[in-house]
Formats: structure tokens, C-alpha cells, sequence
């Protein structure tokens, strides 16, 4: 009798994605490529349209209680993302999904609806996160190229997407904020399996299964929201919703996933491993 644990299909599930990562990558490239060469105009105006809306609503948002108001299935959806990434993630995934996210809202404000900013913002990201991949130890360095990679992929599709329910550069800006805030959180949360010892792809494994619900609620709770609060939940709306759901948890834990498991994530439990064994020679002595 095999007394060993064996894997539910969830796991089998990310095992499987793993598996195939460079198919993702390469799907990934070519896509994005094609959508770069056909919808670039389409694509800044999500970003430009998101950051001008932003500033606008805090612009005319007078207090708490009506900002609150009038956003407020959004703010039960993010409400219930960071206590998922507590309560799934641990302490670590929680407050990096929640900084993550300040951070995305704080960088779409600071665009201020300029096209040339938007460029430089993108173009210093990607470049800044490149640097990080190779030379910073830390989990979260190695996310933030992959993200912005499957970020341009996720930009792309939303600016194609035939059945967006309702403002597409709403859309755009909700997912973007999910998906950076998990990817975060999902690196944190790897980065600590990989301290506990883990091997590099049992360490993004376990990540995975730990943060399979937040994404998937999450996202799912933030379209409900996009689709409901804006009036326009007719029979097209919800589906093209529902198709936008399955193409975000796809993204996620299909290409954006398969991107991030190229990453040094070996680094990582080499250095844990050098300070586990410094501590053990010191308690020894």
C-alpha cells in the first residue's frame, strides 16, 4: 500500500501547465507580437483611458462615504482578494498583494492620461525588473519581468476581445490590478517554500495550489462587479464575463505562470540554504 500522498487534480493541474511552459512562452511571444503589430493604437488607449478615469474620480470624490459609494462592489471584490491572499498566501503573500496593488493604482494615477509617460513608464519597468531578474535575490525580482511580458499578452487580448462587458479600459485596469497583486503574492509565496527548503518546482507547485482560489475568486468577484454595477448585465455581457474569467485564470496559471517558472528561482534556496547552515554551525558551537 502506497502510504505517499498523491497529488489532487488541481496539482496535477499546475504540474501540467509547468510541464508545458515553453509552449506558453512561445504562444506567448507570437501572440503578443501580432497583437503589438495590429492593435498598438487600441492597446495605449487602455492605459490612457484608465489613468485619465482615475484621475478624474479622485478628482471628484468628495470623501470616503461617497468614493465608497460609488465604487463599492469593486471594493468588496478587492476587500475579499486581500483576505484571500492572508488566509491562502500567508502573512508575506497578503501584505505584497496589497502593496502590489497600491503601487499599480499609484503608477496608473501618476500617468495622467499622457502617451509619452505610458511609454517611459513601460519601457523603465520592464527594464528595471530585467536588471532585478538577475541580480536581486529576492522572490519578488523574479515575477516582475515575467509579468510584464504576460502583462503586454493580457493588454493585447482585452484590446481584441470581441465581448468585453462594458468599458474596455475598465476591464483593463481591474485585471491588471488582480493580476499584478497575485503575481506578487504567488512570488512571496514561493519565495517561502523555497526558505523552507523546497526544490525549485515543487516550491512554485505549492505556490500555485495556494493561490488557485484567491485568483480565481477574485477575479471572478471583480468582472461580477464591472458587470453588474455598470447596468449592462444582459445575456452578452454575462458571457462575454464568464469567457474573460476562463481567459484570466488561463493567463495566469498558463502563460504568466509558465513565464516566471524560467526565472533563478534556484538562488533563492541556495542562499536560504547557506544561512540555514550557518545557523545550524553556530548553534552547534
Amino acid at each position: 500500500m502506497d502510504l505517499r500522498e498523491k497529488p489532487g487534480k488541481v496539482q496535477k493541474i499546475i504540474e501540467l501547465s509547468l510541464r508545458f511552459r515553453l509552449i506558453f512562452v512561445v504562444a506567448m511571444v507570437v501572440a503578443g507580437v501580432s497583437f503589438v503589430a495590429t492593435r498598438c493604437n487600441v492597446m495605449s488607449s487602455l492605459p490612457l483611458g484608465a489613468s485619465e478615469a482615475l484621475g478624474m474620480f479622485i478628482a471628484g470624490a468628495e470623501g470616503t462615504e461617497a468614493a465608497w459609494s460609488s465604487a463599492q462592489y469593486l471594493g468588496v471584490a478587492a476587500l475579499a482578494m486581500f483576505v484571500m491572499f492572508f488566509v491562502f498566501g500567508g502573512v508575506r503573500a497578503g501584505i505584497g498583494g496589497l502593496v502590489a496593488a497600491a503601487a499599480f493604482v499609484g503608477a496608473l494615477y501618476s500617468l495622467g492620461g499622457s502617451e509619452g509617460v505610458q511609454l517611459i513608464f513601460f519601457a523603465v519597468f520592464a527594464g528595471v525588473s530585467l536588471v532585478l531578474l538577475f541580480f536581486a535575490k529576492w522572490s519578488v525580482a523574479c515575477s516582475l519581468f515575467p509579468f510584464a511580458l504576460a502583462w503586454l499578452l493580457m493588454t493585447g487580448f482585452i484590446a481584441w476581445f470581441p465581448m468585453v462587458p462594458g468599458k474596455a479600459w475598465l476591464v483593463w485596469a481591474v485585471l491588471s490590478v488582480v493580476g499584478f497583486a497575485s503575481t506578487v503574492a504567488f512570488a512571496l509565496a514561493a519565495g517561502k517554500e523555497l526558505g523552507s527548503g523546497a526544490p525549485q518546482a515543487g516550491a512554485l507547485v505549492k505556490a500555485g495550489k495556494k493561490m488557485v482560489l484567491p485568483v480565481s475568486i477574485s477575479s471572478l468577484l471583480a468582472l461580477a462587479a464591472l458587470t453588474f454595477d455598470m447596468g449592462n448585465a444582459g445575456g452578452k455581457q454575462i458571457a462575454g464575463a464568464v469567457v474573460l474569467w476562463i481567459c484570466f485564470v488561463v493567463w495566469f496559471f498558463g502563460f504568466n505562470f509558465g513565464t516566471m517558472a524560467f526565472a533563478p528561482w534556484e538562488r533563492l534556496r541556495a542562499g536560504s540554504r547557506r544561512v540555514q547552515m550557518k545557523d545550524k554551525k553556530k548553534a552547534k558551537k
